[in-house]
């Protein structure tokens, strides 16, 4: 009894194993909602960030040069609206998001049973010795 008694108030640093797996189911449950968390928001940072770059005006102009035996021809670039551009780009992303969800519910259908396949095969066989039977009737 006394042995009981010691073993029941001893607190020397032993953790129950079932205590040790709570805290493992907790840590484990924690760091999959802060990846998924990490995840959208990283996600959305580089959506933003994209617009952010599209949004810079990327136009030029450059003059053609002519001297006397020498030329050199001109260019430039003259970029969409911003406003228009940020809208298109907007537009692919939710159409991509749309096709993800879309083929992440495409439903499969079970393989034929062997008695659905016999079926078929026997009507295919009917129909050939039909069109058999008419070639030579013909």
């Amino acid at each position: 009894m006394n042995l009981l008694k010691k073993f029941w108030n001893d607190e020397a640093g032993l953790v129950m194993s079932a205590e040790l797996v709570v805290l493992g189911t907790v840590g484990v449950l924690g760091a999959t909602v802060g990846l998924s968390a990490a995840s959208t928001a990283i996600n959305d940072e580089m959506v933003e960030f994209g617009l952010a770059i599209r949004s810079l005006d990327q136009s030029y102009h450059v003059e053609g040069h002519q001297s006397c035996r020498a030329w050199t021809a001109g260019s430039s670039y003259q970029q969409q609206d911003v406003e228009i551009s940020r809208a298109d780009l907007c537009g692919q992303i939710e159409r991509a998001e749309k096709a993800a969800k879309k083929q992440s519910t495409i439903k499969r259908k079970a393989p034929p049973k062997s008695e659905e396949l016999r079926k078929k095969m026997e009507k295919k066989k009917t129909i050939k010795r039909k069109n058999k039977k008419k070639k030579n009737e013909a």
